[in-house]
């Protein structure tokens, strides 16, 4: 008898650190799992060099990052082999890509045998290019696109506040701990004056945001694991971070983070991509809010993976 062949997995960009990040999780040392401060030059956001466009998307943005960390380099500069030659220079021999995605939408339309529309489906494909960091080149990149400005919003707090106010969470101030309460949906934070520093504030209720978008009149998110739902909270409030020009702080210890993946039931792999994707549809879906209240504009950019082609 023939075995039934299993169905094939879409090849992701993050598929060969996988393990590595989950080791960096209970380690303290995840991606998201480090402070981020806008304007830093050792923390800017990966974009494609020939474009200029910033890459988006949880699996390009933590594949890039996590490649510069391990190997060291400055420059937030990529570019594929075909772009690094169109500007006049090669990766270095024994130099390795790192892999970014770029996904699209193919429309399917099934018919019945009279030749009559059925169903159209959208179906998503994703195709995996390499990129060589410009310290990994040859010569420096002379006719390169401006890298994307990350100009840190000069009042952090009032933003997040604003949009917490956007999203329809109400917002109170006062006592010792951070929370969102799903009974009310409320956060509620610290006065000011009880954080460190300012931006401990705002990254605290960047947190909490990332929590409420997953109430059920907003994406309605499964958070029945409380440790994988802290994950999607300090991934989710990186990648905001990122996207608005807002500081990052880890909320939670290592050690706390750290059961995450030993109570986990299940491939642990599979947990950690829909972690990290429940945390990319929450700030799309903040960012959407954002832009309908006028707090961001309209231009976006889009992915740069898309000029990899």
């Amino acid at each position: 008898m023939s075995k039934s062949k299993s169905p094939k997995q879409t090849k992701r960009a993050i598929d060969n650190i996988r393990e590595a990040l989950i080791k960096g999780l209970m380690e303290g040392t995840a991606p998201w799992q480090k402070p981020w401060v806008p304007g830093q030059q050792d923390v800017s956001q990966p974009y494609n060099a020939a474009s200029g466009r910033a890459y988006t998307g949880w699996s390009n943005i933590v594949s890039l990052w996590y490649a510069a960390e391990q190997a060291g380099y400055t420059s937030p500069a990529w570019v594929t082999f075909k772009q690094a030659k169109e500007r006049g220079t090669h990766p270095r021999k024994g130099e390795k890509g790192t892999p970014v995605e770029f996904w699209k939408f193919l429309k399917k339309r099934e018919k019945d045998e009279n030749g009559n529309l059925i169903e159209e489906k959208m179906i998503p494909m994703c195709r995996i290019f390499y990129v060589f960091n410009e310290e990994q080149l040859a010569e420096p990149l002379t006719d390169a696109g401006k890298p994307p400005v990350m100009e840190a919003q000069p009042e952090p707090v009032q933003f997040v506040a604003k949009l917490i106010e956007a999203s329809g969470v109400v917002l109170s101030w006062g006592g010792d701990k951070a929370y969102y309460r799903p009974s009310t949906d409320g956060i509620r934070l610290p006065r000011p004056e009880q954080f460190h520093e300012t931006r401990e504030v705002a990254a605290t209720g960047l947190h909490e945001l990332i929590h409420a978008t997953g109430a059920p009149s907003r994406l309605n998110r499964d958070k029945s694991d409380r440790a994988r739902e802290e994950v999607v909270a300090e991934a989710g409030a990186w990648l905001a971070a990122m996207r608005f020009g807002l500081p990052a702080t880890p909320e939670n210890s290592a050690s706390y983070l750290a059961g995450w993946a030993s109570r986990l039931t299940g491939d642990q792999t599979k947990e950690l991509d829909r972690a990290l994707a429940d945390a990319q549809a929450a700030v799309t879906y903040i960012e959407e809010l954002a832009k309908q209240s006028g707090l961001l504009g309209e231009d976006t950019g889009s992915t740069a993976a898309a000029s990899a082609a």
